[in-house]
């Protein structure tokens, strides 16, 4: 598979979201929210009441076919408060974590031919899921800013939600996303930091563009 791999990771409400959606559709890339298939995981395991002991058990017969349709008809509810934090911390798994990065990693190899390339968004995609990706980004911004943009959001989702619960919470995630024993968020070797405090999204989508353009120009001859 000789496609273009480029991943953007990052802390929390950082935009990297937004960015990767906004890019794959402009370069035809296939989108892959690597969170999603932890939030997929715990999604199953409320679901089907698992035992945290039977971990082993339940992801050796998981049909990961079925889950992967699971995760793309289900979308919705993995984003639910219950479903976050189970999500969390079962990111925290090794056996997990081994189990999810390779059917992400399936996936890259095997894309779909009618894409150019495939783009990544997490906390661990330059440097475990995608480590020899053709271009590597980080972006972040202060916890301050991310919190705003994230209670911004819920506030047009009409979530009742204070701004000083949303900053907590995204600083106990902060923590345990640099902290965590197996894949911790870090900065991936070679990545380009982009600190987004001061831009918005059109200014940080034209300056992610730029790089892009400039590390592979033959990008500019496929949009």
């Amino acid at each position: 598979m000789n496609k273009i791999v480029i991943t953007i990771d990052g802390p929390a409400a950082s935009g990297k979201g937004s960015v990767s959606k906004k890019i794959s559709d402009e370069f035809n890339f296939f989108y892959m929210e690597t969170g999603i298939y932890y939030r997929g995981l715990a999604s199953l395991f409320c679901k089907n009441q698992v035992n945290i002991l039977d971990l082993p058990y339940f992801i050796s017969n998981l049909n990961v076919t079925d889950f992967k349709e699971y995760i793309k008809f289900n979308n919705k509810i993995l984003y639910s408060t219950k479903v976050t934090k189970l999500a969390s911390n079962l990111a925290k798994n090794r056996e997990i974590r081994e189990f999810i990065v390779k059917i992400q990693q399936d996936i890259i190899i095997t894309l779909e031919k009618k894409f150019n390339g495939i783009i990544l968004e997490g906390r661990d995609c330059g440097s475990v899921v995608a480590p020899k990706a053709d271009l590597k980004f980080y972006l972040t911004a202060s916890l301050k800013v991310r919190a705003e943009r994230r209670f911004n959001q819920f506030a047009k989702d009409k979530k009742d939600i204070s701004y000083e619960q949303v900053l907590s919470d995204l600083r106990e995630r902060d923590v345990q996303d640099k902290n965590r024993k197996h894949s911790p968020l870090q900065k991936p070797k070679g990545s380009v930091v982009i600190d987004n405090s001061d831009y918005n999204f059109k200014e940080t989508i034209n300056i992610v563009k730029n790089i892009i353009f400039s590390r592979i120009p033959t990008l500019k001859s496929k949009i």
